[in-house]
Parts: structure tokens; sequence; C-alpha cells
């Protein structure tokens, strides 16, 4: 037995490079496939950081405005390649904090209410000074959203005690827990019941809903890949959880996009799947 889903508690958005395209049109796709909302990517430094051109940003407006979703965050992905971890004062530190600056620009420009700063691969946290060059970015990153009033997420797979201790360094109040549900998993190898609790507390009210198998980052679809699905959506749901579940399943890529033909498919099973965890008795 199943309740009614709760449209006014729970929210459901997905990152535009989820969907065919990565492109303006994702509003409309994701409009048409149900979504309240729309994560959207700040840009590469190769490219230009695509967010700092106003044209760009009132498009991007426009598009939300025309298709009824909400810009609900914006991501930092190039922080994958440049990392804030390097500092400044080194070629890889500068051109982060060069992206950091527009992507705070273009967040208080759009009004879009939480910026997120993903720490893996080139901005993963792995030594001390790792730590000591993110904190100083996170704490300047706060400062600066503080402004317009965003929170800055960080999303990262570092244990829940480190979790904390990264938070007690920084020591701002608008620096939250971007959540995922498979990173955990696949980037440290942690069981995420034993973190989630945890960190619960420190989150953001916008978490990333994934799954695969191992390392294989979203690589199946939510509930058939071994991060504990059901089990994390059923403690959020004893916790009250309000907010949004972000579809952050790489339906366009390889190896999950081979398991159907029109990857929209696999998007829809993975909406319907969490619709039944989120309603079930």
């Amino acid at each position: 037995m199943c309740t009614a889903f709760d449209s006014e508690k729970y929210k459901l958005a997905v990152p535009e490079w989820c969907l065919p395209g990565d492109s303006i049109f994702s509003m409309k796709m994701a409009a048409a496939l149900g979504m309240d909302g729309v994560q959207i990517e700040a840009g590469f430094y190769e490219t230009g950081f695509k967010l700092g051109h106003p044209w760009v940003r009132s498009l991007y407006r426009e598009a939300a405005e025309q298709y009824g979703v909400e810009l609900i965050s914006i991501v930092m992905n190039d922080l994958n390649v440049h990392g804030l971890r390097n500092g400044r004062g080194t070629a890889f530190g500068d051109i982060a904090y060069e992206g950091l600056d527009i992507a705070l620009e273009a967040s208080a420009a759009l009004g879009v209410p939480v910026l997120m700063i993903p720490s893996f691969v080139d901005n993963d946290m792995r030594t001390e000074r790792d730590i000591e060059n993110t904190v100083e970015a996170l704490r300047y990153a706060c400062d600066e959203a503080a402004q317009s009033g965003t929170i800055i997420g960080t999303e990262t797979a570092i244990s829940s005690a480190q979790l904390q201790r990264l938070l007690g360094l920084v020591n701002r109040e608008n620096l939250k827990l971007f959540y995922d549900s498979q990173n955990y998993r696949c980037f440290r190898g942690y069981d995420p019941m034993e973190h989630l609790p945890i960190v619960y507390p420190y989150m953001v009210n916008q978490l990333h809903v994934k799954d695969g198998l191992g390392e294989a980052y979203s690589s199946k679809c939510l509930g058939e890949g071994d991060s504990r699905f059901e089990e994390q959506i059923r403690f959020l749901r004893e916790q009250d959880y309000r907010g949004w579940f972000v579809f952050e399943n790489y339906y366009t890529k390889l190896p999950l996009r081979g398991e159907a033909k029109d990857p929209n498919d696999l998007f829809r099973k993975d909406i319907a799947k969490l619709r039944y965890e989120l309603t079930k008795d």
C-alpha cells in the first residue's frame, strides 16, 4: 500500500548534464518529465565558464520561467579538473578561484539559492594541505555568498568525522553538506548508512540520488546498485526530510544508457522508484 505523493514536501529535480543534449532545452525536457527544478552547470575553463556571460544567464532565466521550473542550484564541476584544494597562487588554484567568482556572481544574479562545490578528483581532500586550502576557499565562498543569501553546499565523500572537522574549521553558518546517495560507496568504499545518520543535521535541503556498483559511478537505476538506496530513503522519511531530490544517474552515458534505447525511459524508471519509496507504507 502507498500513500499519496506529497508534492509540497518533496520536490524533484535533475542536473542538466544528466539529460540528452546538456543545454538550455534541458528546461523543456525536465518540465515534460515532471520535474519541479533543474540543477545547472557553471561551465568549464576551457570554454570560458558559460555563466560568466550575462546573456547566457538571461537565457537560463527565460527558459526556466517559460517552462515553469526552478533553478535550484549551480554546480562547479570544473573543480574536478582545476581544484580549489590547490590553493591561490597555483595554476589550477587560480583557475578554480576564477570559476568560483563567476559562479558566485551568477548565483546572486539569478537568485539561485545554493552554490554546490564538489570535492572530487582534483578537488578531493587527501592531505592536510588540501584541507587547509579547502577551508580557506570555503570561508571565502561563504563570506561572498552571504551577501546575497546564498548557501554553499560542499559535496564530498570524506568520512562523517572528517566532515564535522571541516565544518568546524570553516565555521560559517551558510556552509552545508550537499549529500549524495552513492558518493560514500563509490569514492571511498564506505557504507552510506554508517555516515548518513551522522551527517544528516548538516545537510542542505537538496540531495543527489543515484546508484551503482562499487566504484562504477551512476551506473545502475535506483535500488539496483549497492548503495543501500531504499534504506537511505527510509531514514530520510523517518527524519521528516523536506526538500529536493535531484536525480543524478548518468542516463546518457555508458554503462547505464545501454539498458534502454531511450535514456529518458531510465529516468522515468528512477522517478517511479523514488516516488514509490517515498510513499510506501
